[in-house]
């Protein structure tokens, strides 16, 4: 098991595992210039390339967030392609832009699927790993494993369906005993479970997962891409921010994200001119919100699409706080990975979460910002008030954030963390 290994510091021989190793990564969406979490598995894939392993990653065609196959992409049966030496193979999927759940099931299922085939013609790994959601993909890399007989890490991005649940996505009983059991299955059955959070381990645990299966290796950002920059900058001037407080979100719009509380806050002080929300992304839940924003007439908050990835660091230098949301019943499910990306702004964090989730737990730990529970948009507005008051604070969180970033969150140390995670299962099923 895991934790029974000497697991060393380098990338050398491990007890007859060899340096290089071929790794298969299968993960729904990749492409350079996606965002979300398909920034961090293309990291991860290239990184390991640039250690000397031997990648190739089966996927999609990229479509996320509007549904809509990106320009320079096909959406083909099978096709090959190299990106920054990683061997992508990709395989077909439905695709819509429509989120309905249906269709949005349809997706996962057709590309988890295909995945199958697309991995059974990419050729025989050394080790198989593959990220959920969707957690149906896990079925076709059990399988995969299998019949290659390697092994295989199962790598939880968020927890379903417990995640689905708490976005009131997944309401059918019978549909949540159905995807229930099927975690329990793959739990069972892989090889190893990387997480991304404590809580997250834990829940595992509780289910009886055994701890020496399971590893924890957090979201990281990388500190030389998203780094301190001034705060007036070509950003705040293009969309005419200069000189106001600015409170920035930038993510997924979706179930969870608890904006209401943010145009809550907007409406209690849509007097004070000096104090502007910023809320950039896409989501099912964008479309309500840009409607209530126009239908109270807020002239204090500004709705923008996502931003190019090379405008992503200017984006959040131009933030005072930042703001990272979970819902009561996601804060248990889910860790939002912009969280690490603020903290590598050197900006402070302005946590909309329930007091026991992970997000404010690291927020009291590394003092990098504050925690306002959901549904109190009254101590929301207080404290925002409060902070604006405070510069010389909020530059301490933001420093504080940004120093804890490098020593526990940064990209080269997780992804040193997850190649020495993968030598060392590769080892346990050779010896």
């Amino acid at each position: 098991m895991l934790e029974e290994l000497e697991i060393v510091e380098h990338y050398g021989r491990v007890n007859g595992a060899t340096e290089s190793m071929h790794i298969m990564l299968m993960a729904q969406c990749y492409a350079p210039e996606e965002v979300s979490a398909a920034v961090l598995i293309t990291e991860l894939a290239t990184d390991l390339v640039k250690r000397g392993h031997q990648v190739t990653l089966v996927t999609g065609a990229p479509s996320y967030p509007y549904g809509r196959v990106f320009p320079g992409y096909q959406n083909r049966a099978y096709h090959v392609e190299w990106l920054d030496g990683v061997r992508v193979v990709r395989t077909w999927s439905y695709i819509s832009p429509h989120k309905t759940f249906w269709r949005r099931a349809l997706h996962y299922t057709t590309y988890s699927a295909t995945a199958f085939y697309g991995g059974l013609f990419a050729g025989r790994p050394q080790v198989l790993v593959s990220f959920s959601p969707p957690l149906t993909l896990g079925i076709s890399a059990w399988l995969l494993s299998r019949l290659w007989r390697v092994p295989w890490i199962l790598q939880l991005e968020d927890l379903y369906p417990e995640a689905a649940i708490a976005a009131g996505v997944l309401k059918s009983r019978t549909a949540i005993a159905f995807f229930s059991a099927m975690a329990r299955f793959l739990y069972g059955r892989a090889s190893h479970i990387s997480v991304i959070a404590e809580t997250f381990r834990q829940h595992l645990l509780q289910i009886g997962v055994h701890p020496k299966r399971i590893t924890v290796i957090p979201v990281w950002a990388d500190p030389d891409i998203v780094r301190p920059m001034p705060k007036e900058n070509g950003f705040r001037e293009h969309y005419g921010l200069k000189g106001r407080f600015v409170v920035l979100y930038s993510g997924n719009i979706g179930l969870t994200s608890c904006l209401e509380d943010v145009l809550d806050v907007a409406v209690l002080l849509q007097n004070n001119p000096s104090v502007c929300f910023v809320i950039v992304g896409e989501g099912v839940r964008k479309p309500a919100l840009e409607q209530r924003a126009q239908a109270e007439q807020l002239k204090n908050v500004l709705f923008l699409p996502f931003q190019p990835r090379e405008r992503f660091p200017e984006m959040m230098a131009a933030a005072d706080l930042s703001v990272v949301t979970l819902s009561p019943s996601s804060s248990r499910s889910s860790l939002p990975s912009k969280t690490f990306n603020i903290m590598a702004s050197a900006r402070p964090i302005l946590a909309i979460t329930p007091s026991n989730s992970e997000v404010a737990q690291l927020v009291q730990r590394a003092r990098c910002g504050v925690n306002v529970p959901p549904a109190h948009s009254r101590l929301l507005a207080e404290t925002i008030i409060s902070l604006q008051a405070q510069p010389e604070q909020l530059t301490e969180m933001g420093n504080n954030g940004r120093t804890e970033l490098l020593a526990s969150f940064s990209r080269a140390r997780c992804i040193d963390m997850y190649g020495r995670m993968l030598l060392a299962v590769l080892e346990s099923q050779t010896r």
